[in-house]
């Protein structure tokens, strides 16, 4: 992928005819790597959230497994109390498990919601792209005419 940095270092051949303004090439590139560079950092901020969101999801995977363990625990309890503290640790699993399933649900929405706006910034950028190339072919089209 290219960075910010590329665009900016990038230099182009002079032409002998013909070849484009060298200001204008300048200017447009200041342009491009300035949009480019605000959408690689939304980018790379987007990835940093995914990686947040994954660490959430594994962070309450773990809970979960632990919530499972505790109510392994509480089912060898001695014999006296067996039947009372196996319902309450039925009910704090299964309210737990709900909450983290819910949890677990908006963690996997937010990862599509961030995949999605990803693609979509990936599509605007294609957008641009075509824009910019149409652009300027056109004005390619305008200097070759005016030559002849």
């Amino acid at each position: 992928m290219l960075t910010p940095i590329d665009i900016d270092n990038k230099v182009f051949k002079k032409a002998k005819l013909g070849g484009y303004d060298i200001k204008d090439v300048e200017d447009f590139l200041v342009l491009v790597m300035s949009d480019y560079e605000k959408l690689y950092k939304e980018n790379s901020e987007l990835r940093g959230q995914v990686q947040t969101l994954q660490e959430s999801v594994e962070h309450f995977s773990a809970l979960e497994a632990g919530i499972g363990r505790t109510v392994e625990n509480a089912q060898t309890e001695a014999d006296s109390i067996k039947l009372e503290a196996q319902k309450q640790a039925e009910s704090i699993k299964s309210s737990a498990e709900m909450d983290a399933q819910r949890k677990l649900e908006d963690l996997q929405r937010q990862i599509i919601k961030a995949e999605v706006d990803i693609e979509t910034k990936k599509n605007q950028m294609r957008i641009y792209k075509i824009k910019v190339q149409s652009m300027l072919e056109a004005q390619l089209k305008i200097l070759q005419d005016g030559d002849e």
